[in-house]
């Protein structure tokens, strides 16, 4: 079995990185329901505590989308140099 290129490795980091961006989007969906339910049913600290976690969500978010650029940047700028093993 011939070993993998560095390329590759990038591809499925870039990958796996954009499956953990799809998974964060769906966790703060869920995230915004549960506030919707601390408003209309509870009111307390619970509001507080889930907009904390949509904001640290957010910047993990923002975190992620960076990283899935710069995986795919560093992928085309070392493509671009040819072959390599």
């Amino acid at each position: 079995m011939p070993e993998r290129t560095s390329l590759e490795h990038l591809e499925q980091a870039r990958e796996l990185v954009w499956e953990a961006m799809q998974a964060m989007e769906e966790a703060q969906r869920v995230m915004f329901k549960a506030g919707d339910c601390y408003v209309t049913q509870v009111w307390g600290d619970g509001v507080r505590t889930v907009i904390e976690m949509t904001d640290r969500m957010a910047d993990i978010a923002g975190d992620l989308s960076t990283s899935h650029i710069e995986i795919g940047r560093l992928a085309r700028t070392d493509g671009a140099r040819g072959p390599q093993g």
